[in-house]
């Protein structure tokens, strides 16, 4: 699904768009969280956090364009 359809469904609070975000982003959110924490268990804990924190933060947020770069930017503050 393409980014701006997904952040549609979050402005919809349609709790789908967390599915979404994850089949898509998934092993590229733990890559980043894995290279700082090193503990698998953390990193889960850690994505699963980065999609509240998506959730909380979109709207008013609208990252249509830069999806990646705005769970990217989340999960690496929650990771340190």
């Amino acid at each position: 699904m393409e980014d701006e359809k997904i952040v549609q469904l979050y402005f919809n609070r349609d709790e789908n768009a967390i599915k979404y975000t994850a089949d898509k982003y998934s092993s590229k959110l733990c890559n980043i969280s894995y290279k700082i924490i090193r503990d698998t268990c953390t990193v889960q804990e850690c994505e699963n956090d980065t999609y509240l924190e998506a959730w909380n933060r979109i709207p008013p947020n609208e990252p249509r364009t830069y999806l990646i770069a705005f769970l990217s930017k989340i999960i690496r503050n929650i990771s340190i």
